[in-house]
């Protein structure tokens, strides 16, 4: 795949440039073009991971409404402003028309690097200069070496406030002797495994009463490896071994994040290992199974196709199964009597002792459990 830079431009008579996008197309940068500060402040504000360098004229709007004649410089210097007070790193070049300000020496004092409209000398070097801030860029560059794990952390995905989750876990890699705590640090994936969770079920490959029921996470996470009683498999799902990966990475994730020392004792391995490698490697484990889910999705976008892949069995519900009392055995796991009880669900929301009904109940094929519950209560209710 091309590396595409993407160029923040801001020019009140874009619409008009058709030139300037042939030459940024030439050298592989795609312009995102606005008439106004607002316009594409607001943009890159909202969208802050977005851009990889921006191209300003010196003389736009403020507003993409505003009237003819109402283009001013003092815009420039504002949107300059803006752009260094988000981020730094963010390299702004002005290219401009405006012979009497790009004369001027004090537009260029406040502006490093100006060049001249339609001047072709000048705009070679100005898209020279604009691929290389670009290819230079730490961000940049980490987004062109993880292209789908960062796609896929949009709003046309999982959303893009998984954006910064994952550059964290990233530079983790990108720079491992800055971590400490990685006992700490498995909770940003688990949220990005949720919204994974959230992206199959609106596609349909996930069951709403799955991702609404009692331990959505834990329920997705097994639903998807194809060994749900309570379903029919018309066809597999996704791949064996993505499948598994998702399995693994969420038992983790979740015994860690419960900070207990549950069924693992996740939180007090990592805490007191004298190595990271279990957590950079579930890193790596994770970077997997969003660089495959990115492709899956693509090609899997229709929810009538992905729902007819699976199908559920009739279960009598609210039929009483067995009453008793919750309780917790000395790996910390909840029961009642053969049935496994969901320990996020449970941990901080009802006590030991408490009467429950069970009404809904699976074959426990957990390898770590199963010999000592034979089944998970899918659904019950407390008896007051």
């Amino acid at each position: 795949m091309s590396n595409k830079y993407n160029v923040l431009w801001i020019d009140d008579q874009h619409e008009s440039l058709a030139a300037i996008h042939k030459t940024a197309t030439d050298f592989d940068i795609k312009l995102w073009p606005y008439k106004s500060m607002n316009g594409g402040c607001g943009d890159l504000e909202t969208n802050p991971t977005k851009y990889d360098a921006v191209l300003l004229d010196a003389k736009f709007f403020e507003n993409e409404d505003d009237a003819p004649g109402t283009e001013d410089t003092r815009w420039v210097h504002q949107t300059k402003d803006r752009i260094r007070d988000l981020d730094k790193s963010l390299a702004y070049f002005v290219l401009t028309g405006q012979a009497k300000t790009y004369a001027s020496p004090e537009f260029n004092n406040a502006f490093q690097y100006v060049f001249e409209k339609g001047k072709d000398e000048d705009e070679d070097v100005l898209f020279k200069m604009l691929v290389e801030s670009c290819r230079n860029r730490t961000l940049t560059k980490l987004k062109h070496k993880y292209q789908n794990p960062f796609k896929i952390c949009s709003d046309e995905y999982i959303g893009r406030k998984h954006f910064e989750r994952l550059l964290g876990l990233i530079q983790h890699i990108e720079h491992p002797e800055s971590l400490s705590r990685a006992e700490d640090m498995l909770n940003p994936m688990r949220k990005i495994i949720e919204a994974l969770f959230s992206k199959l079920n609106e596609i349909g490959v996930i069951p709403d009463e799955i991702i609404k029921g009692q331990g959505s996470i834990n329920g997705s996470s097994y639903f998807l490896t194809g060994k749900n009683s309570g379903y029919t498999y018309n066809e597999v799902l996704i791949h064996p071994m993505v499948a598994e990966s998702i399995f693994r990475l969420t038992t983790l994730t979740q015994d860690a994040s419960h900070n207990v020392g549950s069924k693992l004792e996740a939180d007090e391995y990592l805490a007191n290992s004298e190595t990271n490698h279990l957590y950079i490697s579930s890193i790596y484990l994770l970077l997997d199974i969003l660089d495959w889910m990115k492709n899956y999705i693509d090609n899997n976008p229709n929810k009538k196709t992905n729902s007819a892949k699976w199908s559920r069995k009739e279960q009598k519900t609210d039929a009483s199964l067995l009453e008793g009392q919750i309780n917790q055995d000395e790996a910390n796991n909840y029961y009642c009597g053969k049935y496994l009880l969901n320990y996020g669900y449970v941990h901080g929301k009802f006590q030991i002792g408490q009467k429950i009904n069970i009404l809904q109940e699976d074959t426990n094929s957990n390898p770590r459990t199963k010999h000592l519950y034979s089944h998970y209560a899918v659904k019950f209710e407390i008896i007051n």
